[in-house]
């Protein structure tokens, strides 16, 4: 009887080193895209703006828009490229398209991630916009630490949802 091939470190952690390089990779070209592309930041901006001001039309406030800046009551911020929901959201579609799935899964993971990251980014402006009419001195702390920290964890937390529809479920045995 022949003896079963001993298995490797590498061998045995060759999907995980596999899904590492292909998720550089993706990053790779999304960063090469973005930084060759003006226009994709220009987008995602638009995008953020777009959506504040119908976020703030549908509770009734008065926005105005000028340029990247918007204002809402007694409040302006100016959105960057750092404001948009882009970035995570190449982070994310990195990791989907790396993921070992079918094309139809991969797509409804972009679809789901795109608008869930995009709500979170939303949401996080709004906050701020918020903290900054009403309790200034948190600003700071909010913007730099609870919103990047939490875009990391919404990023992490809807990947994981993905790979929970995607993961094969164990057959009951007969």
């Amino acid at each position: 009887m022949k003896k079963p091939a001993k298995r490797t470190p590498l061998s045995t952690h060759r999907p995980v080193i596999v899904f590492l390089v292909r998720c550089l990779i993706y990053w790779g070209v999304a960063l090469f895209l973005v930084s060759r592309f003006d226009a994709i930041e220009e987008a995602g901006i638009n995008l953020t703006l777009g959506t504040l001001q119908a976020f703030y039309g549908l509770v009734g406030q008065q926005v105005v828009r000028t340029g990247s800046a918007i204002s809402a009551g007694n409040t302006s911020v100016e959105i960057v490229s750092d404001c948009s929901p882009h970035m995570p959201f190449l982070i994310f579609a990195a990791v989907i398209l790396a993921f070992p799935s079918s094309w139809r899964q991969r797509l409804l993971g972009l679809l789901f991630g795109a608008v869930i990251i995009h709500l979170f980014n939303t949401l996080r402006i709004v906050t701020l916009m918020w903290i900054l009419a009403w309790k200034y001195s948190w600003f700071e702390f909010a913007h730099i630490y609870l919103w990047q920290t939490g875009t990391i964890l919404i990023v992490f937390v809807t990947f994981a949802l993905w790979i929970r529809t995607v993961a094969p479920r164990p057959q009951p045995s007969s």
